[in-house]
């Protein structure tokens, strides 16, 4: 791990579409609905899956999927699927129709055991009404994609929040915090040694990644040459999680069964609410299926792997 003193950059105020907050948008600002024919292309994809046959071009669904881009790389950082047939053929098929899109839109990415992992909820609160600060879906990938195929009327909401509104509300209230997010700090990922700010400016591009736990837990072991956690960062860290609660900067979404939740990672943070499990585990309230997708403009920076 690098110990080098890098430059911070001028902090400024973010703008644009993606920085928002839950009052300021309606499901028209992240809702994609889907025509019958689009419907009816991922119908032939599940039903040639199913039958182990070659899987059809998506020729009408490239346009939407087109727009989808955009949103997650210019516009809001977020938006959802609705209308497509992915929860009426089965698991198997609906991984499937998931990975073909998912090829439309970047490169998915493989994980240890397969490119899309199955996740169950609930998971263990956290936050506010848990046992500790929130962890969000930070992850070395440009779009993660999640498919939605049961959830029941008695689980959590998926709470969103714009990294940006954050950002600029840490700004408000403290800059002397914010500039201490700006300053990268040793964290564990995938086991390893690595630095990162939780803010970032690369080429003029704005990107976030909030990983405290990481932080924390690189803090505690042994790891010669590298620089200590200065002062100030944990009670930034304290003011950053006291800002992503904030009622009027998270955004609840009720996913159905059969809707595509898209968000690009580094201008949106998810909370988690779901853990990833074996797919021979019994069935929960809610299960979703997680793609990871790398993009060929990227915001992820020199020193993050992937």
């Amino acid at each position: 791990m690098s110990s080098t003193t890098r430059p911070r950059p001028r902090p400024v105020p973010q703008t644009g579409p993606a920085v928002w907050t839950a009052s300021d948008l309606t499901a028209a600002d992240w809702m994609v609905p889907v025509g019958v024919e689009e419907a009816e292309e991922l119908e032939a994809v599940l039903t040639a899956t199913e039958a182990a046959a070659p899987v059809p071009p998506l020729t009408r669904l490239a346009p939407i999927l087109a727009d989808v881009v955009a949103r997650l790389d210019t516009g809001r950082g977020f938006c959802l699927l609705r209308g497509l047939p992915f929860d009426r053929h089965g698991a198997a098929a609906a991984e499937a129709a998931l990975l073909a899109l998912g090829e439309q839109i970047g490169k998915p990415l493989n994980s240890s055991a397969a490119p899309v992992a199955r996740l169950t909820g609930p998971a263990p609160a956290e936050g506010a009404a848990g046992s500790g600060p929130p962890r969000f879906h930070i992850e070395a990938c440009d779009v993660i994609a999640l498919l939605c195929l049961a959830n029941g009327p008695e689980a959590p909401a998926h709470i969103l929040v714009s990294a940006g509104a954050v950002h600029n509300e840490v700004m408000r209230r403290d800059r002397a915090a914010l500039g201490e997010l700006y300053t990268p700090a040793p964290l564990l990922e995938n086991g390893e040694p690595v630095e990162r700010a939780v803010f970032t400016m690369t080429e003029g591009a704005f990107a976030a990644r909030y990983t405290r736990h990481a932080v924390e837990e690189a803090a505690t072991l042994p790891q010669p040459g590298a620089p200590p956690l200065s002062a100030g960062l944990r009670p930034a860290f304290d003011l950053l999680d006291s800002v992503c609660a904030e009622p009027a900067l998270m955004l609840k979404l009720e996913p159905r069964p059969g809707d595509l939740l898209l968000f690009n990672p580094h201008i949106v943070w998810k909370r988690r609410t779901l853990a990833e499990t074996p797919a021979d585990a019994p069935d929960a309230p809610q299960e979703f299926r997680r793609l990871r997708i790398a993009m060929e403009h990227s915001r992820r920076t020199v020193a993050e792997p992937g």
